[in-house]
């Protein structure tokens, strides 16, 4: 098998560190507060830039060629796609919620609510991005 490139390497980084931080987030959560989403936004930055920098260290050759391009591209529309997608299942399902009495609009939970579900919406997106690009990598293209 040959070795990985700079760019998979990368990518495997960044779906391992979104898993760590992410995964406890969503999945393990009891209760969730702005402090927790800005504490795991710091962390993500903090372990992308560390897992980055030594992989840059430990790999000689980051030269990007065309099919690096087109990889990051392709990854890119799988995420807006999947962006776009959550965002109108999402209003679709607020707005049964809402014709069907469900929705109480004097809660002070429901700025939180929205931002969770929001913010989980970009996580599966960027998700769903770089696993597409892993994917071509290892289709390649």
């Amino acid at each position: 098998m040959p070795s990985l490139s700079y760019r998979e390497k990368t990518l495997y980084a960044s779906l391992l560190a979104e898993l760590i931080v992410y995964g406890p987030y969503f999945f393990f959560h009891q209760q969730n507060s702005v402090n927790k989403v800005a504490a795991m936004i710091v962390a993500i930055i903090v372990l992308q830039a560390v897992l980055q920098g030594l992989i840059a260290i430990f790999t000689r050759n980051r030269l990007v060629d065309e099919r690096d391009r087109l990889i990051e591209l392709r990854g890119y529309r799988v995420g807006y796609f999947t962006i776009a997608t959550l965002m109108v299942v999402g209003l679709v399902l607020l707005w049964f919620h809402a014709a069907a009495g469900r929705l109480s609009i004097e809660s002070h939970r429901m700025g939180l609510h929205f931002l969770n579900v929001f913010f989980g919406m970009l996580v599966i997106a960027d998700i769903a991005k770089t696993a597409a690009q892993i994917v071509s990598y290892r289709r390649a293209l």
